[in-house]
């Protein structure tokens, strides 16, 4: 009896036991649950079925091409994004239409960083931010938007501005909860994150003293790690390498640590900036007017924004630049040309006049036409080029050093108020006082010397009696071409000592004068004769004098 007693027991022991385990089984199954509901709702997480969009087949390329006013084409990862006037489309490598939406924005703008994607509403309130091709959020401002970005991991960073001017940067995770605000008087112009979402760099306007400044700050976690100040210079585009800012201006492109040190600063020298593209490994940069001098110059700069890797001519006009892996595209108005950004060597030319707009992805080219959008090659550089010996490469001089870009006068009309276009011209040479820039010989042998507004002289007597002291019978014209002191001796209203000058003559040998029957030798009797008294001169005398002359005998 008593083994049976104990059996009983112990498969209600048993029984307790397994009634435990389930329920933290149950436990742990709800608690996974939650942890995994926390973690797919993150931006960067990949759905199943978005796995399935992206891999999924299609028709293949070429492909019709949406309707309507193509605003430009961008990269997604490994996604094509085509953004018209009214909705955005997501295509993928095989030609699927995997996404497309209704954005209802008047002025829309894209920004991409890895698999992000934010699209927002210049000078409206509105934005949406994309994981690949699913929506996971959108917004509205209280004010206009400015500017934006977005960061790898979904962090996204707006700059609105209100009525007054007064311009605020809302900073936000990855789930769109606002982490600070950012505050400033000035006019934003561009924002940039890094990869993580914890530095943001700030690129402002504004006007000191009747001079455009811009200052680029960098924040870390909220707080301010440097502020750079830039004199007439306009901040166009921001954006990390790392922990580094790169920084493109209309007259410089510079790298900046977060200290705020300058690491590297390539100049333009006055060359007027037409486009650029910033990329893994650098910067290409296209200089000059191409309605002025039917040309530009290509110019590829390494990452460390100092080395000039090498310069081109591109002979067409230009509708998009961009760079990618080692390759630069210039898409022109009847050809698109592939550069090597290694020493910008011509790659590849294809004469097509129907493509105006491109798009590098992985090993392709995306372009599109009116009616298709097409595929083909990305062609790709020699890599033995980056090893060999190349000269060193030297930036042209441009002509408009000192002369301020109509896009910054565009960019911040309706900002910035009272501000006005205050190019500084370069002044136009003037010959220097003492110059001979005319000399017309007489046949009489006197030679006369044009010098227009001269100076007035400061003290003619001394300057006179000077002038008699230098002047030599045998060599007058080596007096002609001093410096200012004798031309202001010549500019002096005393009129009988250019007269004493002109007696000189009758000291020469009577070889080298005409005889005296001859009418040139009575001529000069007559205009000598006219010069003694202290009276008006003639109306040929006033018009020579007044353009700075005199005469003297030539040897």
């Amino acid at each position: 009896m008593a083994n049976i007693t104990d059996f009983k027991a112990l498969k209600r022991k048993q029984s307790r036991k397994r009634m435990i385990k389930l329920f933290g089984l149950i436990a742990a199954v709800l608690f996974g649950t939650y942890l995994l509901s926390s973690l797919v709702n993150t931006p960067n997480f990949v759905g199943f079925s978005s796995v399935l969009d992206m891999i999924k087949g299609g028709p293949g390329y070429p492909i019709d091409a949406p309707g309507g006013k193509i605003k430009g084409m961008h990269q997604n990862e490994s996604n094509l994004v085509v953004l018209n006037e009214t909705t955005i489309y997501f295509y993928n490598t095989s030609g699927s239409e995997i996404y497309s939406a209704q954005h209802r924005m008047g002025n829309p703008q894209v920004k991409t960083s890895g698999s992000m994607l934010l699209n927002y509403d210049r000078g409206s309130k509105t934005y949406a931010a994309y994981s690949r091709n699913n929506l996971f959020y959108s917004g509205k401002t209280d004010d206009a938007i400015r500017c934006g970005d977005i960061s790898q991991n979904g962090c996204i960073a707006v700059a609105t501005q209100t009525e007054n001017a007064q311009t605020q940067v809302s900073m936000m995770d990855s789930r769109q909860r606002e982490q600070y605000v950012w505050k400033t008087e000035n006019a934003v112009t561009a924002v940039a994150l890094s990869d993580n979402g914890s530095a943001l760099a700030i690129a402002s306007s504004y006007v000191e003293d009747g001079e455009l400044k811009n200052a680029l700050t960098v924040l870390k976690n909220g707080k301010e790690q440097c502020r750079y100040v830039l004199a007439n210079q306009l901040i166009l585009d921001l954006e990390f390498d790392g922990n580094n800012v790169r920084c493109i201006t209309d007259r410089t492109a510079f790298l900046l640590s977060p200290e705020g040190k300058l690491l590297g600063q390539f100049d333009y020298k006055g060359q007027s900036l037409a486009a650029y593209s910033m990329y893994e490994n650098g910067v290409a940069l296209l200089f000059g007017n191409y309605e002025q001098d039917r040309k530009y110059t290509l110019a590829s700069v390494a990452s460390d924004f100092y080395t000039l890797n090498g310069t081109t001519t591109v002979s067409d006009s230009l509708q998009k630049l961009k760079a990618y892996n080692n390759t630069i595209l210039v898409l022109g108005g009847s050809s698109l040309h592939a550069y090597s950004a290694y020493d910008c060597a011509l790659i590849n030319e294809e004469g097509n006049e129907a493509y105006y707009d491109i798009q590098p992805i992985g090993n392709s080219i995306y372009a599109m036409t009116t009616t298709e959008i097409i595929r083909q090659q990305l062609p790709q550089p020699s890599k033995f080029s980056l090893f060999g010996g190349h000269s060193p490469q030297q930036l042209p001089d441009g002509e408009n050093d000192n002369q301020q870009s109509q896009e910054e006068i565009d960019l911040l009309q309706g900002i910035l108020n009272g501000m006005k276009d205050d190019p500084e011209h370069k002044k136009e040479e003037k010959p220097i006082i003492g110059e001979s820039k005319q000399e017309t010989v007489y046949e009489e042998g006197f030679i006369e010397v044009e010098e227009k507004e001269p100076e007035p002289p400061k003290e003619p007597e001394n300057n006179i009696s000077e002038q008699n002291q230098k002047f030599d019978q045998d060599n007058p014209d080596g007096i002609l071409n001093q410096g200012p002191e004798h031309m202001q001796t010549q500019n002096n209203d005393t009129k009988p000592e250019f007269s004493n000058e002109d007696d000189m003559p009758k000291k020469e040998d009577s070889s080298k004068k005409p005889s005296a029957s001859s009418p040139q030798d009575k001529d000069k009797e007559d205009r000598k004769e006219e010069s003694k008294p202290k009276d008006t001169p003639s109306e040929s005398e006033k018009e020579k004098e007044s353009f700075f002359s005199s005469r003297r005998p030539a040897s």
